[in-house]
């Protein structure tokens, strides 16, 4: 196997825009820490992997298929061999639509693309020999932010490595499935939130100084323990999450049958999708949502406002809303599958694709764009944020109950068909 990596800073001018909250204040008004994209780019026979990782808060399907078609007539790269994932960070540039939580921030997306382009390169033209290692520890940090009877938390922290032959690592993936929102709502500041921490520290204590990703799992359902916190405790939740590997990392044999294989797979998704006369329905009932209107105010009414008007045209105008592009993007590294959703995927996926395929599976959310949230069928009985009015940020459809399940099922396979490949 041999690996490249590139890792080129991202953080937007003071004065943008973060998205994430609708209670926050706008704009930003300093910076805490940077923010990175790392580009990590793998080899194994004819198999080849681009994936960049990226401290914003996720992608829109457009801006992946063109970098993705870029990456096919720069560097003779499938489509199908390039991920574009998201920390999901809440203290980042708006880089997708989420109404009354940062204005989509065109410009900067438009020099975000070029500064991926450059990282891309620059991971593609010089490469190097390495080992592979793949450790899991355990982390207790998440929690399930619902509060209901089916909550759900996944204390596994994985991580990859690719390290010389002298035991310096070149490269480490870590994931873990909690929300990156430790800063809230109250932080003006932009900042990569714990993810950014977690980084930092392992590239600090590990031997290489390697370039760290830290993905924040299947963490639809999963915030850190509170918001609103300091600096110095969205340190120790970066530390505590680095902590739960590191020593793993620096005892852990290479594997005898480094593997990679990669594969991706679209399907439609079923949505919810509604007529102009059910859209007004249930326009009129969100405004008597006590909890949205607590919490956000003439925000949340606007936000309703614009996805009323929204979807109304929508389903003038356009056909086949009732389905949505998902992708199942699964890599394979030895024994170990991860699987990257463009979508906020609740954290039981993970313990049901182990269940099904007897394999180590991690999920990544947030990867090759963001459809919004996918909640379990028994957060459907029990309602919420996720089930009930985060769609109306993200100005669209909500998913049909069961699509979880349904995607679920098309994951499975593709963990079965990769671990079959030669």
């Amino acid at each position: 196997m041999r690996i490249g990596t590139s890792q080129v800073d991202i953080a937007p001018a003071v004065g943008s825009e973060l998205s994430g909250f609708a209670a926050r204040t706008q704009p930003s008004i300093g910076v805490l820490d940077p923010l990175y994209a790392r580009a990590l780019y793998l080899e194994d026979g004819d198999e080849r992997l681009l994936w960049v990782h990226c401290d914003v808060i996720g992608f829109r399907r457009e801006f992946v298929e063109a970098f993705r078609g870029w990456a096919t007539d720069s560097l003779g790269l499938p489509p199908g061999r390039v991920m574009l994932s998201a920390t999901h960070t809440h203290a980042g540039p708006a880089t997708v639509v989420l109404h009354e939580a940062g204005e989509y921030d065109r410009r900067y997306v438009a020099w975000l693309d070029g500064r991926l382009r450059e990282a891309a390169m620059a991971a593609a033209a010089r490469t190097e020999a390495c080992q592979l290692v793949a450790v899991e520890g355990r982390c207790d940090l998440a929690v399930d932010r619902r509060g209901r009877a089916t909550a759900h938390t996944d204390p596994r922290v994985a991580a990859g490595g690719w390290r010389r032959d002298d035991g310096t690592y070149i490269a480490v993936l870590v994931n873990y499935p909690m929300h990156p929102v430790a800063l809230g709502p109250v932080n003006r500041h932009i900042s990569a939130d714990w993810p950014g921490r977690t980084a930092a520290a392992l590239t600090r204590d590990l031997p290489g100084g390697p370039m760290v990703l830290v993905a924040s799992g299947g963490c639809g359902n999963l915030n850190s323990p509170e918001e609103n916190v300091s600096v110095d405790q969205v340190d120790d939740w970066g530390g505590q999450v680095a902590s739960a590997v590191i020593d793993h990392l620096r005892e852990a044999s290479s594997l005898a049958n480094p593997l990679l294989r990669v594969c991706s797979r679209t399907v439609r998704l079923p949505m919810e999708a509604l007529t102009p006369a059910q859209i007004d329905a249930y326009a009129e009932r969100s405004l008597q949502n006590v909890a949205g209107l607590s919490e956000w105010g003439d925000k949340f009414r606007r936000a309703i406002g614009v996805w009323r008007h929204n979807m109304t045209e929508a389903v003038k105008k356009q056909a086949g809303l009732d389905t949505a592009e998902a992708e199942l993007f699964g890599v394979r590294l030895g024994n170990t599958v991860t699987i990257g959703i463009n979508a906020e995927v609740f954290s039981v996926l993970a313990d049901d694709l182990r269940r099904r395929t007897g394999t180590s599976v991690y999920v990544v959310g947030y990867a090759n764009g963001v459809i919004g949230y996918l909640p379990t069928t028994a957060a459907f009985d029990e309602g919420g944020y996720e089930v009930e009015m985060a769609h109306l940020f993200y100005d669209s459809f909500r998913p049909r109950r069961g699509a979880l399940d349904f995607l679920a099922d098309h994951a499975a396979k593709v963990v079965g068909d990769l671990m079959t490949a030669s």
